[in-house]
């Protein structure tokens, strides 16, 4: 049987997410910065911004506070931007990458469009992939937090 174009890129793709070639593995995000040779390292001023982030929504801060925090302390986004969107802190707590893991395949295109993808199945998790900025077990607190927190508003309305 023939495959597509389309079927051949995505066999493509799942080959090098389970081989940990792909090059979305290193993709440098807030408090990390690429070496030459292409390996993540921790860029320590924004490494302690990402712990701040994390530690004041620990202690009960919401993503507005946090943000506002941040912009008074003069600390700007990372686009640049002299605020911080609550999304933007929110996708960061989010992110796995801050405990030195990697998740492939969290997303496909469809029609040109990126969408997040459920199914687990075609994920790949690279553990330990790159230096870590904050534990595992903060990082497990903050999503059951953010689950809490969403639940406890869902249940106001």
């Amino acid at each position: 049987m023939e495959m597509t174009k389309g079927e051949q890129i995505r066999a493509g793709l799942q080959k090098s997410f389970q081989s940990g070639t792909f090059a979305k593995a290193s993709t440098a995000y807030y408090g990390y910065k690429i070496t030459q040779s292409g390996e993540l390292v921790i860029d320590s001023a924004e490494a302690k911004v990402v712990t701040f982030i994390f530690r004041q929504f620990m202690s009960g801060n919401s993503l507005g506070k946090i943000s506002d925090t941040l912009a008074r302390m003069g600390i700007s986004s990372p686009t640049g931007k002299a605020t911080w969107s609550r999304e933007t802190i929110s996708k960061l707590l989010n992110n796995e990458k801050y405990v030195g893991d990697v998740v492939l395949g969290k997303t496909n295109v469809i029609a040109g469009i990126q969408v997040k993808s459920y199914d687990t199945r075609k994920q790949v998790l690279m553990r330990a992939h790159h230096p870590a900025i904050i534990s595992h077990k903060l990082f497990n607190a903050v999503q059951q937090e953010k689950q809490k927190r969403s639940k406890s508003r869902a249940a106001s309305r």
